[in-house]
Formats: structure tokens, C-alpha cells, sequence
């Protein structure tokens, strides 16, 4: 029997209920996968932390908190500390890199170390986006290829349960799309790209890139909605999914037709939304609408006029499983080395993180993107 491979978890910070736990806790402790529960015994699991300091903590050193939970990993589980970061990442076979809370992407030192000293041939996959924009994407991407580095980057949003399990079939002709999410930026823009990005590849042409990004807020937001700049019904179609309307439903249990009954501008809580022109002319609004429902829903309307929609399911605290299906993928994706996913997605994901921040400083105005154009 082959000895087991060691996979390092290079961490900013660690806490309850955020990524870096729910990941390493998978690898370290099992899952439920395929109906039993898995323990991924082929694997050792390590941890070393950035030597930025995360979420408090400070040049290389977690918080009390982490500190503490982490310690219980180590004694009760197995979990084996790195104190040296460079030593962590070269002997292992695996990485996984996880941001701190409230980070989009890792720090720039965490993951150019991580790179420079995997060895060739290592699995390295980035919990988030790969980079805030498409420049240091291409950075870290190149210096991946020059060591041999197989480089992924995602969340788990891509492969969560649908309420219902349905997808946009293959080569389907395509004319719009909505996502609603909710949350602080630029994770709730990170949330609906990579939830959104994978649904949209599937279409007749595949994803060609976005040739303009526009940010509205506000009263404008709705306005564009009246403009059809985005579509009001695709919105009430997304919001068909929700099981978790706000306003009245939670007064008294009513239910309400949203859109129909107007109280969606009312319910909202500094609305803000991206309006995408994608190269082939598929129109994609991102709507966070904080106040207005408190789950993921997304809605797609083909060229024959046809409606697809459905809730991305996030499963209650404490478990968190929709975690599980990203653990399995990345365990597939340490074992067999084929990255899980189209790496051009991980590129297009940082250029429109970037795009969302520049046109924000401008509402109302597009903003071209020839550099995500054709990617």
C-alpha cells in the first residue's frame, strides 16, 4: 500500500464556521460522501499559517481562538503543526489556501510562497479567487506552469445542491440571466460569479468573456429594472425559488409574490447590483439584495423565451455540508491531479472582481473590459 500523501493547509486564520474549518475538518476527520460517511485516509493533513498574520493574529500567529482550536486538532485528531511555512509546502503532495475571513482572494506573500517552494508536480487549489485581478491571476498562473504546479481556485458554490437539481443544457442558445445574493463586498460578488459562471459556460459557444460591466445602486438599480436593463420577470422567476422571503413571511408566515407586490425596492437594504454584457451578447445582472430573500436563486431565460431557475442550496450551521461535494472534489482532484474545473473561469473570476471594484467608483456608466474579452 502506497504511503499516504500529505495534503498542507495554508491558512490566514482559523475559526469556527468558515471555510478553513469546514475544509480541513473534512480531510482531517471525513465527510458524508456517496450515501456513507468517508474518511480520506489516503491523506495526512498539516497546517501552517501566513507569514502576513490573518484575521487577528499577528506575523505568522493565529489568535487565542485559533490557537486554542487548532490545539484541539493536533492533540485529539492527528492534525500535524508547521511552524515554517516554506517546509510545510515542500513536503507536501497537496495544498489547499484559504483566505482570512473576509477575504475574496489570499494575500499576495501567502500564495507566491506557497508557489515558489511547492515541489514540481504538486496539486494547489485556492479556496475563493485565485487573484482580485486578471494581471496577478496571470502572475501567479505563470509562476504555477513554471513549477508544474497544477493550479485551481473556487468555492463551493459551483457544486452545492439545486432546489431543484436542474442545469442549462449543453449548447442551449442563451439570452439572459439573473443571481440574487447577499452579503458584503467583494464576497457576495465572488459568491455570484462562482455560482453563476459554471451554469453559464454550458451555453451554445461556451464563455467567450465580457466585453462591459456596469454597477448601479439604489433607486438606479430599480430604474434600470423598469429600463429592462435587467429583467424584473427573470427576478420573480429567481425569487420563486426562495424558501426564505423576508418582510411579511416572517410576521405571519404569509406568502408573498415579491416582485408582483412591488415590496422588493422596499424590503431592500442598500441594494446594489452589476449589469455583464458577455461577448456573445448574453446579458447577466448580479443583484446583492440584502433584506429581500436570505438564500442564493438564479434565474436564466434561453432564446425560444423559456425559463430555467432554481435556489443554490447553503445547508444550515453547524454542519455546513454543502461542503462535502467540494471536499470529494478536491480529494478526486489530489488523487488524480486533473484540476476540477476550466482554469480560464479562475482567470475570468479575478478580471470581473476587478471590474466590479472600478465600476463601482462610477455607477451608471459602462465600463469596458477588453482584457476579459475572448478569454
Amino acid at each position: 500500500m502506497p504511503p499516504p500523501r500529505q495534503i498542507a493547509f495554508l491558512l490566514d486564520d482559523f475559526a469556527l464556521q468558515t471555510p478553513a474549518q469546514q475544509l480541513l475538518d473534512r480531510f482531517l476527520l471525513g465527510y458524508r460522501r456517496n450515501g456513507s460517511f468517508h474518511k480520506p485516509d489516503a491523506f495526512r493533513v498539516s497546517y501552517s499559517l501566513s507569514p502576513t498574520g490573518g484575521e487577528g493574529g499577528v506575523r505568522g500567529r493565529p489568535s487565542t481562538e485559533a490557537s486554542s482550536l487548532l490545539q484541539q486538532r493536533v492533540t485529539g485528531h492527528g492534525l500535524q503543526l508547521t511552524a515554517d511555512l516554506p517546509t510545510a509546502v515542500r513536503e507536501a503532495d497537496a495544498l489547499v489556501i484559504v483566505p482570512g475571513i473576509g477575504s475574496a482572494s489570499p494575500p499576495e506573500p501567502l500564495l507566491a510562497a506557497a508557489l515558489a517552494h511547492a515541489r514540481r508536480g504538486t496539486a494547489c487549489f485556492v479556496f475563493g479567487a485565485l487573484a482580485s485581478s486578471l494581471a496577478t491571476a496571470r502572475t501567479r498562473a505563470a509562476l504555477a506552469n513554471a513549477r508544474q504546479v497544477t493550479l485551481a481556485s473556487g468555492t463551493e458554490w459551483p457544486l452545492t445542491w439545486r432546489l431543484p437539481q436542474i442545469d442549462l443544457p449543453v449548447r442551449a442558445s442563451l439570452d439572459e440571466a439573473i443571481i440574487v445574493v447577499q452579503g458584503p463586498s467583494p464576497l457576495a460578488e465572488l459568491q455570484a460569479l462562482d455560482a453563476l459562471l459554471p451554469i453559464l459556460e454550458r451555453r451554445a459557444g461556451g464563455e467567450r468573456g465580457v466585453r462591459q460591466v456596469k454597477f448601479l445602486a439604489d433607486r438606479e438599480l430599480w430604474r434600470a429594472g423598469d429600463r429592462r436593463e435587467w429583467s424584473w420577470p427573470l427576478l420573480s422567476s429567481a425569487l420563486s425559488r426562495s424558501d426564505s422571503p423576508q418582510g411579511d413571511t416572517l410576521l405571519d408566515g404569509r406568502t408573498q409574490d415579491l416582485v408582483g407586490l412591488g415590496v422588493v425596492p422596499k424590503l431592500a437594504r442598500n441594494p446594489r447590483g452589476w449589469l455583464l454584457e458577455h461577448a456573445d451578447g448574453v446579458r447577466t445582472a448580479l443583484l446583492v439584495l440584502e433584506g429581500v430573500v436570505a438564500d442564493c436563486n438564479f434565474a436564466l431565460r434561453l432564446k425560444d423565451g423559456s425559463e430555467i431557475s432554481a435556489q443554490l442550496f447553503h445547508a444550515p450551521v453547524p454542519g455546513q455540508e454543502h461542503f462535502s461535494p467540494l471536499a470529494a472534489t478536491l480529494e478526486d482532484f489530489f488523487r488524480t491531479g486533473q484540476a476540477p474545473a476550466p482554469f480560464a473561469r479562475s482567470l475570468l473570476t479575478a478580471g470581473l472582481l476587478d471590474a466590479c471594484r472600478q465600476s463601482a467608483a462610477q455607477p451608471g456608466t459602462w465600463l469596458r473590459t477588453p482584457e476579459i474579452t475572448g478569454l
